[in-house]
């Protein structure tokens, strides 16, 4: 039987493929059977029925999707960078309210009954915050800027907004120094977080050899804050302190938290060695591929060309290797705490910074005992302001155009610059009059300026980029803990040690600070031999970033002539 099923088989083979048909046939009909019987689930139909529909997205939200993807494009990454610059600025700008604190002080100092060494105890709080702003350097080194930005202006609104509160009367609890302190801290933590993630991200998206002016021009406008702040104080709020606190609490948030969050990217890097390698081997393919054809048209004229944009192909592609191999190691927060390099710096900033910060918190001080009037320093910090931001474009720049090894100019070289002039300064604020103090105040700007500028490029410099938001927090602790040495504990000590009976609080005539002044002037004296030492310890290191820039020049201009010639 098996055998003649077999052979009808062969015979008819359309009866044969009938019948499989007329199987599947019934298959499906059973299956849909199934489908529509009563026990079966309203998802299963929902599956089958409609998938589409089940889908459907809203298009407003495709709509910003779509921005968003064209915005992040490689066509729009130098737009990018740009457009994180200036909001980088911004940001910057908005963060630099605790410079303007000489302006406030007198105001609070009269409004909670303060004495001096509590009114610098709160400046110092404010200085202590920025600079030891340890979490908000995490949240950038490992969510980024944006995270890191919005954070930031989230704590800065809150902060100023306590403090209006305070001010007002609303928080009977913390009209008191400590409390104060406590808010301002909290303001400076979120300036020093707001600061971290625009200059990381200047950093990271613009190339090595304009480091320092980028720098400059980011720190110049953290530093030129303090005019817009001490202007709005003294002539838009008339000295009111509850308005001036919540339009700081605004402008922190809008700008921050807002603009900030939304435009502070760090990944429009103009040295990507990914993109490196990979133009590397296009050109490589273009130069086999020009090649074979050259060969198959035998144009003399053409394989000349050919000749020397592979000869130049050859020459990019060796100095890409070569800027490799040159590169800088990037070094951890625990590598950098075992260099003496990081030591020396920090040593410098404590002290020349910490000069200057002194200035700065006790200037309404100064000016009362000298024979000035309350509001008289507003004008004086708002040069102070202008000359500080120049002193950080001018340093920058300086420091990029003219750096040179073999003439011993490196940026320490500036910073030496720079710890000579606090020097002379601090000296001539203990032996100056008041209406000298005017053209001092120029000269600390441009001084204390140049000093903020160069230390955060020689930390990325020395260090690296990679965990540049760490390294920089932890080396601005120097600033910090030099403001309260000597702001708060020496300052203030020998401001109350030399007021006369019967008066408690304030102290008049030049006594109050001359002793503070001329033990800053030798304390910079000090800072300077600490900057000679590392100007030849960091020799090795200006060498090889020299080379660098040599290098990246040269492959700029070969570039451009294979541009030329394609």
């Amino acid at each position: 039987m098996k055998n003649l099923r077999g052979e009808m088989e062969q015979e008819d083979p359309v009866a044969t493929t009938t019948a499989t048909t007329l199987q599947e046939e019934s298959q499906s009909l059973l299956l849909n059977s199934a489908y529509n019987e009563p026990s079966s689930s309203t998802p299963v139909m929902m599956v089958i029925d409609t998938p589409v529909y089940g889908k459907k997205k809203n298009p407003i939200l495709l709509q910003i999707i779509k921005i968003k993807n064209f915005y992040q494009s490689e066509s729009l990454r130098r737009v990018r960078r740009w457009v994180a610059l200036i909001i980088g600025a911004l940001v910057m700008i908005a963060c630099g309210t605790q410079y303007s604190f000489s302006s406030i002080s007198p105001s609070l100092k009269k409004r909670f009954d303060l004495t001096q060494t509590q009114v610098n105890t709160i400046g110092t709080a404010a200085n202590l915050g920025t600079n030891f702003s340890f979490l908000f350097s995490l949240v950038n080194d490992f969510l980024g800027c944006r995270a890191c930005s919005f954070v930031s202006g989230l704590c800065l609104f809150a902060a100023y907004f306590l403090m209006s509160l305070s001010v007002s009367g609303a928080l009977p609890w913390a009209e008191n120094y400590i409390a104060l302190s406590i808010f301002m801290f909290l303001m400076g933590n979120a300036c020093g977080g707001g600061y971290t993630a625009a200059i990381v991200a200047s950093i990271k998206n613009f190339p090595e050899r304009n480091r320092g002016l980028v720098v400059g021009v980011m720190a110049s406008c953290f530093g030129i804050s303090s005019a817009i702040y001490s202007f709005s104080y003294s002539y838009i709020f008339q000295l009111e302190l509850q308005p001036y606190m919540i339009f700081c609490a605004i402008l922190g948030g809008v700008v921050v938290m807002g603009l900030g969050t939304i435009f502070l990217d760090s990944n429009s890097s103009a040295d990507s060695p990914k993109k490196e390698s990979k133009a590397v081997e296009e050109q490589s393919a273009s130069i086999n591929t020009t090649s074979e054809n050259a060969s198959s048209e035998n144009d003399g004229e053409k394989n000349v060309s050919e000749q020397h944009m592979t000869e130049e192909s050859i020459e990019i592609e060796k100095i890409n290797v070569k800027l490799k191999e040159l590169e800088m190691p990037n070094l951890n927060s625990l590598k950098m705490l075992i260099s003496l390099d990081f030591y020396l710096v920090f040593l410098v900033i404590f002290i020349v910074i910490g000069a200057g910060i002194t200035v700065i918190n006790n200037l309404g001080g100064v000016v009362l005992a000298y024979g000035g009037y309350n509001g008289q320093q507003n004008i004086m910090i708002i040069i102070f302001s202008l000359s500080n931001c120049s002193g950080r474009l001018i340093f920058g720049f300086l420091s990029d155009k003219f750096l040179n090894p073999k003439r011993n100019l490196t940026r320490i070289t500036f910073l030496a610059v720079c710890t000579l002039l606090m020097t002379i300064v601090q000296f001539l604020f203990a032996v100056m009059p008041l209406n000298g103090i005017y053209a001092l105040v120029v000269l600390l700007g441009i001084c204390y300026g140049g000093t903020f500028a160069l230390t955060p490029a020689f930390n990325s410099e020395r260090f690296g980029p990679k965990y540049f938001g760490m390294n920089s927090t932890i080396q601005s602790m120097a600033a910090s803990l030099g403001s309260y040495a000597f702001s708060t504990g020496m300052a203030g000590a020998l401001y109350q040690a030399n007021v006369v009976p019967p008066r408690t609080l304030t102290c008049h005539g030049r006594d109050c600070y001359e002793g503070t002044f001329f033990i800053l002037s030798l304390l910079c004296c000090i800072a300077l031999i600490f900057c000679m030492i590392l100007q030849y310890r960091t020799k090795w290191l200006y060498a090889t970033m020299y080379r660098r820039k040599v290098l990246a020049n040269r492959l700029e201009q070969l570039e451009k002539l294979e541009k030329q010639r394609v």
